[in-house]
């Protein structure tokens, strides 16, 4: 097996271990994209501690972000879950189809 093919495996598991950061990717699987307001709210975090977790699933390729004057938007790069964990967005999406009904 390719050495940074498990580096970067490692990486995006150990972004995936804590429940914070699992819990934006899963909404981001079924958004385009999120600011860091809507994060903050929805966990009730500090903004130093949503930075960590922002910067961490960004050295794992799972979110990217743009800047909209103060504000900030992060938007999941489906390519590299994708490579890790293929049924992901589709078990979410519907997860969360299904807790709507």
């Amino acid at each position: 097996m390719d050495f940074d093919f498990s580096q970067e495996a490692i990486k995006v598991f150990k972004a995936l271990s804590d429940p914070t950061r699992y819990e934006i990717v899963r909404m981001l699987v079924c958004c385009e994209e999120l600011g860091c307001e809507d994060f903050r709210c929805a966990f009730q975090k500090s903004k130093p501690a949503m930075s960590h977790h922002y910067r961490v699933l960004e050295n794992a390729g799972l979110v990217v972000y743009r800047k909209d004057g103060v504000h900030v938007y992060y938007r999941l790069h489906r390519e590299q879950l994708d490579r890790f964990l293929p049924d992901f967005s589709q078990a979410h999406c519907e997860d969360s189809y299904q807790t709507a009904s």
